[in-house]
């Protein structure tokens, strides 16, 4: 571990010092001049306020205060686990990435076949092994997992990123873990088909946020952790509604100033959704494509912790059922050093 370590850093100041040669040569890296750099300008930043070398952004919100607060939620004793089942084959994913494979290293098999012995005593056992995307599942994404430009949260170098995170890694937030008051926004019950579901390509509004709570009776309150419920997953595991998924279609949060305003005054920490991305992938704005731009906005800007691909219509029909839309939300990412991300099994109590 140590050496790796050692030479992972080693290739990080070579890549730095070839850059710094390249640059004194005579020929200068252009300035970030992309719409996103753009439309970012005015926007609230995040960077400095916990400290120049602060790794976990906006989970600094969540102090013992909003620990206790979460917990003062709990009303029932009711528990719902969050994550999407993990099937060899089977699963929403990004493009570009390939669900979960899970592979049997040694079960009945071995022994029935004659190929391995029990053990002393006649003790069999069974071991597996699994190749995934951190993200390939329910997940939480690291501080580093989304830039535009050459800085990542806290104006590090993206050059941090090479070769595994060495900044804002997702072992940082797996050492702080997330806990606090969590709130259910459900937009599919709101105005989805009769099953709950918006539609492919719906974009969720600030307005959509506020009028749910108008309509569940719950307000949103500063230090939040927010539920955003599309239906998307349910689509996704309804044989006759799974035709009208698709990676590239899916609803979620669309962007705009005043969405973004209103989550940096309300010190949101962490965002949830039963969708791949939180916002809706790809989006048109000004005219201008975009993907995945609140990422930008969020994640790199303000900190803010996103975590994907929940499983909320259990929760949400339970809730629509009692009224109670407020819950203790725990989720706590594997400590994967350098990664961009980490499954994860979100547990809330109501």
């Amino acid at each position: 571990m140590f050496n790796i370590r050692i030479t992972h850093k080693a290739i990080k100041t070579a890549v730095t010092l070839a850059t710094m040669s390249f640059c004194l040569a005579g020929t200068s890296i252009a300035a970030d001049d992309s719409p996103m750099t753009t439309i970012q300008q005015d926007k609230p930043k995040n960077w400095g306020k916990w400290g120049n070398d602060d790794e976990i952004g906006a989970l600094n919100y969540l102090d013992k205060a909003q620990l206790m607060r979460g917990l003062s939620a709990v009303k029932q004793g009711q528990k719902f686990m969050l994550q999407l089942p993990m099937i060899h084959g089977v699963g929403p994913v990004f493009p570009g990435r390939v669900p979960v494979m899970h592979f049997m290293s040694q079960d009945e098999g071995i022994y029935s076949s004659k190929k391995s012995e029990p053990l002393a005593g006649g003790m069999k056992y069974s071991d597996d092994a699994v190749f995934m995307y951190l993200q390939g599942t329910t997940h939480v994404d690291a501080l580093g997992h989304a830039w535009y430009g050459d800085e990542v949260y806290n104006g590090k170098s993206s050059q941090s990123s090479i070769h595994g995170h060495d900044f804002v890694d997702i072992s940082k937030l797996g050492e702080e873990g997330i806990t606090g008051r969590g709130v259910l926004l459900d937009i599919g019950r709101l105005r989805g088909d009769t099953n709950h579901r918006l539609a492919p390509n719906d974009c969720v509004t600030l307005d959509d946020l506020k009028a749910a709570a108008k309509e569940q009776k719950v307000s949103v309150e500063k230090r939040d952790i927010l539920v955003i419920r599309t239906g998307s997953m349910g689509r996704f595991y309804d044989e006759n509604d799974a035709k009208n998924w698709s990676a590239l279609t899916e609803p979620g949060l669309c962007y705009s100033k005043a969405l973004i305003d209103w989550i940096d005054q309300m010190e949101i920490p962490v965002i949830a959704a039963d969708n791949l991305a939180v916002e809706k992938s790809f989006q048109k704005i000004d005219g201008q494509d975009y993907v995945i731009p609140l990422h930008g906005a969020l994640i790199r800007d303000l900190g803010i912790v996103l975590t994907e691909l929940y499983w909320l219509d259990d929760l949400a029909d339970a809730s629509a059922k009692d009224g109670q839309y407020t819950f203790f939300f725990s989720a706590t990412p594997l400590k994967m050093e350098g990664g961009t991300g980490s499954p994860v099994n979100p547990m809330v109590i109501r």
